[in-house]
């Protein structure tokens, strides 16, 4: 094994296989202006992409740019609209309705039950014993 002047174990890389990660955008994170243009004239770099926040419009811009120069960059608009927080409603339970339905069942399995006594004897006394 060869070594480099660092003393660190050097590795060749094999021929024909290049090591290429897949190139991702990276996000600039936030940026304030104060107005569309300042946004759209804002300069981006390759393979990056910047959001940007309207402090005098409710708006939000995000403006993207490729990896080649020949890109063009991709400029997006979106608008804020503020929503007012509610709290869930609970909903109060009709424990009169809930209890009338339970005794209906149980009325209704204990005829189930009588038919099932009925046809076992009556399946008893067709057999004889």
């Amino acid at each position: 094994m060869a070594y480099n002047y660092n003393n660190y174990p050097y590795q060749p890389m094999p021929y024909g296989q290049p090591q290429q990660q897949p190139m991702q955008i990276q996000n600039g994170g936030f940026v304030s202006v104060r107005s569309e243009m300042e946004a759209r004239n804002y300069p981006v770099g390759f393979g990056n992409s910047i959001t940007f926040k309207d402090e005098t419009a409710p708006y939000v811009y995000t403006k993207t740019m490729g990896f080649s120069q020949l890109d063009r960059p991709v400029f997006e608009k979106y608008k804020l609209v503020k929503e007012n927080a509610q709290e869930p409603i609970l909903e109060e339970k009709n424990t009169e309705a809930d209890n009338s339905a339970i005794e209906s069942i149980k009325g209704e399995i204990g005829q189930i039950w009588k038919e099932i006594e009925a046809l076992k004897k009556e399946a008893h006394d067709e057999s004889g014993v």
